[in-house]
């Protein structure tokens, strides 16, 4: 897909004059809400997210163990973890992020899940369709999950119709 950037298998974050993008993005801007994902191993997560799901790594310093990435507008930060009695809140065992689930809105998603699934990557929820409620129609989507590295669920939905709001609905 047209939104996806594939950086190399030996993930090298590009210098600061490679991010144009990045530069008119608003970040830490007050209502912007970002994730910031712990992660055991961060090269091999910055891999997964970059290579695999087609994130983009914004501005880094060097020899960090931390990055800021994009898909289309949405931001994530993942970080290795490092156990130093500030952040933890409970214990650092697999699956993280239990009880939540991360989600991107994407085109085609049909298209992206079979790229997945041919490159290996197996659903934790399998591709589906469902209709939710929203205040002006009901919305139709096309959704799947996986698991990062560490557990954490991502899930990407595309949007592909719409209805009047039905009396059962």
């Amino acid at each position: 897909p047209h939104w996806c950037t594939i950086i190399p298998s030996n993930p090298r974050i590009p210098p600061m004059s490679d991010f144009e993008s990045f530069r008119d993005a608003e970040f830490q801007k007050i209502g912007t809400v970002v994730a910031e994902l712990w992660c055991n191993d961060f090269h091999e997560s910055l891999r997964f997210y970059t290579e695999s799901l087609g994130f983009r790594a914004g501005p880094h310093k060097e020899g960090s163990t931390h990055a800021y990435l994009t898909l289309g507008t949405a931001q994530l930060m993942i970080s290795n973890f490092q156990q130093d009695g500030t952040w933890e809140t409970g214990s650092f065992s697999r699956p993280l992020g239990r009880g939540i689930n991360f989600s991107f809105f994407i085109d085609d998603v049909q298209a992206f899940y079979d790229k997945l699934i041919s490159s290996g990557i197996r659903p934790f929820v399998d591709l589906y369709t469902i209709w939710y409620w929203r205040p002006d129609c009901m919305a139709n989507h096309k959704e799947f999950a996986i698991l990062d590295p560490d557990g954490y669920m991502i899930r990407f939905s595309e949007r592909i119709g719409s209805r009047p709001i039905q009396a059962d609905d």
